[in-house]
């Protein structure tokens, strides 16, 4: 074998200087550096920014999910404030929410089944939409109707909003695991669950 240089000074093994710069002409200087083997613990994420498009779901999602959030909460107060008002009792207020945690429970149960059969984005948008239909219903509830039709009316709103809830939830968190680069979800999912 013959080791000749070639127009770098490189050492080059039987192999020409065309070769030798061919292989070496994308690299700066004409010299390659390394290349590191990617590990299975550390992938390769670069490019992982608010612009990524890889990022697009967990980001409309996300929003979606905190606004969904904070109108649920509000919408829940708005009717705590408005039987109070209209001088419901506490136990008769109490009574206005039980579908909607028992509702949600049962959702919770069947929400990952819906999810896994039809996707994310089809809980996600049942969640919506309910969401919207139970604030329309509790929109119609009529001050002049007596104590027991109002509270079997608010009561039948909030089991929807219960459902849409959970429907909503289940494409919140699940989106998060679908964009987590391997490796890195054990920190992620230790934030999740502390937040919610």
């Amino acid at each position: 074998m013959s080791n000749r240089k070639n127009e770098e000074g490189f050492a080059d093994e039987g192999a020409s200087s065309a070769e030798a710069i061919a292989r070496n002409e994308h690299a700066p200087g004409g010299v390659s550096p390394p290349k590191q083997p990617e590990t299975e613990a550390e992938p390769n994420i670069k490019g992982w920014g608010f612009s990524d498009p890889r990022l697009r779901p967990f980001v409309v999602i996300s929003i979606a999910y905190l606004l969904f959030t904070v109108t649920d909460g509000a919408i829940r107060m708005i009717v705590l404030l408005h039987a109070y008002k209209k001088s419901f009792s506490a136990l008769e207020v109490a009574v206005m929410f039980t579908l909607y945690e028992v509702a949600g429970a049962v959702t919770n149960l069947a929400a990952g089944l819906m999810g896994a059969r039809w996707g994310i984005r089809f809980t996600l948008i049942c969640g919506l939409c309910l969401q919207i239909f139970s604030y329309g219903l509790l929109f119609g509830w009529n001050d002049d109707w007596s104590k027991r039709t109002a509270i079997a009316y608010v009561t039948v709103a909030q089991m929807f909003a219960g459902i849409a809830k959970d429907l909503t939830k289940l494409g919140g968190k699940t989106v998060t695991k679908l964009v987590t680069p391997e490796g890195k979800n054990t920190r992620l999912f230790r934030l999740v669950s502390l937040l919610t």
